[in-house]
């Protein structure tokens, strides 16, 4: 027996079936025999791959169609040249071409010489989809980047399309966008508490904290179900960084209660209220 899977494009103008339809894929099976059920894992990136591949050139030759005009006259633009440029996607890497069109005249001043545009470039100016894009980052931050890009490439079309180095890139990236995005929160909020000034710590330079809870395997009247683990670390400018860890109060198994940062600002000089660098 033998599947055909046809892709056909309708825009509701015309007759889909007039216009035609692409084979995405042929696959083909022995009869009356059970031993290959369904597709394969890579069959199914072959089809996933060439119908995204259909999908997108058909959007990206309309959504150019509509914006090859002057937005200011309505004039159409002259065309320059053309490039490619490569767009990767959830479903495959696939090359675009990008026309270059002349601005029109009604946009340049007399005299001025005229300039390029394109349109294309700018609409996808990361040239990665949001969705891969948030794959390698989610996959980057469970396993090594090499492990994550392998089991990207594994599940999906992605043989040419990425790469260890690429989704280390990508991490960085967003990294970069989130501390951007931090920074300016904390620039917006106010430079004060209850009225005083904030004082700048000059020892400590830094301080993080992690907290998760436990739960214990066997029942006990003498300890409590669940226990509260508080870890940090403590960074200084002019000494080696320190790692403290606690159980938090009512947290059971015969964990010492302590109270480590107020311990931590008297040892290193930092008062109540000190901001850390």
């Amino acid at each position: 027996m033998r599947l055909i899977i046809e892709a056909r494009i309708d825009d509701g103008e015309c007759d889909a079936k007039r216009e035609g339809s692409t084979i995405v894929a042929i696959v083909d099976r022995r009869d009356k025999d059970l031993s290959q059920l369904g597709l394969t894992l890579a069959e199914g990136r072959s089809v996933l791959a060439e119908v995204q591949s259909a999908l997108v050139s058909q959007q990206v030759a309309r959504w150019l169609s509509a914006n090859t005009h002057c937005r200011r006259c309505g004039s159409p633009l002259s065309h320059k040249d053309s490039r490619s440029i490569v767009l990767r996607t959830v479903f495959g890497k696939m090359a675009l071409e990008s026309p270059r069109l002349w601005s029109c005249t009604c946009a340049t001043k007399s005299g001025a010489a005229r300039h390029s545009t394109s349109p294309l470039c700018k609409a996808i100016a990361k040239r990665v989809t949001p969705e891969l894009e948030y794959l390698q980052v989610k996959w980057a931050a469970h396993l090594p980047f090499r492990q994550a890009t392998a089991l990207l490439k594994e599940v999906l079309p992605l043989d040419k399309a990425t790469s260890f180095s690429g989704t280390r890139n990508r991490v960085r990236g967003v990294g970069a966008q989130i501390d951007a995005e931090i920074e300016r929160d904390i620039a917006q909020q106010p430079q004060a508490i209850a009225g005083e000034a904030l004082r700048q710590a000059d020892n400590v330079s830094c301080v993080s904290v992690d907290s998760a809870w436990l739960r214990c395997c066997e029942k006990s009247e003498t300890q409590a179900r669940h226990v509260n683990i508080v870890a940090g670390r403590a960074t200084f400018a002019k000494q080696a960084p320190r790692v403290y860890a606690y159980c938090a109060q009512g947290g059971g198994l015969g964990c010492r209660q302590a109270r480590p940062v107020p311990s931590l600002q008297r040892r290193h000089s930092t008062r109540a209220g000190e901001r850390n660098q």
